[in-house]
């Protein structure tokens, strides 16, 4: 089977267009928004607050992927970028995923544990 993508260019484009980095700081305000709005949920699925997290805790680069959503007439097409969140233990906390579309506009975002 050909995959109907240069595996290459698709890496080029994730670097130039700084997708992780863009990313990371998403989830970062994410993180940020979720502990000031609710700590107590926070705490309880972070095990930790917002500054050890971000301090102290792991996040790995996990995926990119283009995606296309047939729930939407024209269907959607986007990116989804996932980095997923390990304590200073090393143990799974969660994973963030952000959405953009292809003007790469942050249209959506998600933390699951």
């Amino acid at each position: 089977m050909k995959i109907p993508i240069d595996t290459n260019q698709f890496e080029d484009f994730i670097v130039e267009n700084k997708l992780l980095d863009k990313t990371r700081e998403n989830m970062t305000q994410c993180l940020k928004s979720w502990y000031e709005d609710d700590k107590e949920h926070f705490l309880e699925d972070m095990w930790a607050d917002f500054d050890t997290v971000i301090n102290t805790y792991t996040f790995e680069n996990e995926g990119v992927s283009f995606s296309k959503s047939y729930s939407y007439e024209p269907p959607l097409d986007y990116i989804s970028v996932w980095i997923r969140i390990y304590d200073n233990e090393g143990s799974y906390c969660a994973e963030y995923t952000a959405f953009y579309d292809n003007d790469l506009n942050c249209f959506d975002d998600k933390i699951a544990g």
